[in-house]
């Protein structure tokens, strides 16, 4: 079987390393693996979707569109945006609800749209969807936005829509982020503790 994770967010926010984090946990696994990233305008605070897929006997590192099994969305608006990789039978969305907005939205007096309407664009493409205010819980708690990405997984993996061993989330944490290793254990079990 292939389990299929598309993880969003903006430049920036750490959905790279995100990925790298979920990446190697499959392989501690033994899983096969592949991954791609959109590279471009993310450097400068646009899109930037990330392709996870483990498993066995795949080639593509892209997810097929409609194929996602998880859609970790690191910022609300970033996951409402990669809904066309989703399916309402067979997607799970985890979306953390602190906004990063683009320049361009104040410059042209763009409105964000809140989380309920958000929320509702999400709900026809998605099994089941989760709201955590991550990103926030975890600067009000370690005085960084950052640690979120971390707690979002922890959220995914409480909530079976991760097939990966909390062992192996947490040796490729400090495979992954040595010098942040305690912070992000801890943002992890408090993912792993929300109750939506």
């Amino acid at each position: 079987m292939i389990h299929n994770v598309l993880l969003t967010g903006v430049g920036g926010e750490g959905v790279l390393l995100t990925s790298v984090i979920v990446l190697r946990a499959a392989v501690y696994e033994g899983y096969e693996v592949r991954g791609t990233q959109l590279h471009g305008l993310a450097q400068r605070g646009g899109s930037i979707p990330t392709h996870v897929r483990f498993g066995k006997g795949f080639h593509s590192p892209l997810i097929p569109r409609g194929q996602t099994d998880l859609i970790l969305g690191l910022e609300p608006l970033e996951a409402a945006r990669v809904c066309y990789f989703a399916s309402k039978g067979r997607t799970n969305f985890i979306v953390d609800t602190y906004p990063v907005k683009p320049v361009y939205w104040n410059i042209h007096g763009h409105m964000y749209p809140s989380n309920e309407k958000i929320r509702k664009m999400i709900e026809p493409f998605a099994k089941k969807c989760i709201f955590v205010d991550a990103s926030n819980i975890c600067k009000e708690k370690f005085g960084n936005p950052i640690f979120g990405n971390v707690m979002a997984i922890g959220v995914a993996l409480a909530n079976g829509m991760l097939p990966l061993s909390e062992k192996s989330i947490l040796e490729a944490l400090k495979k992954t982020v040595p010098r942040g290793f305690d912070k992000n254990m801890e943002a992890f079990r408090m993912g792993m503790d929300f109750k939506d």
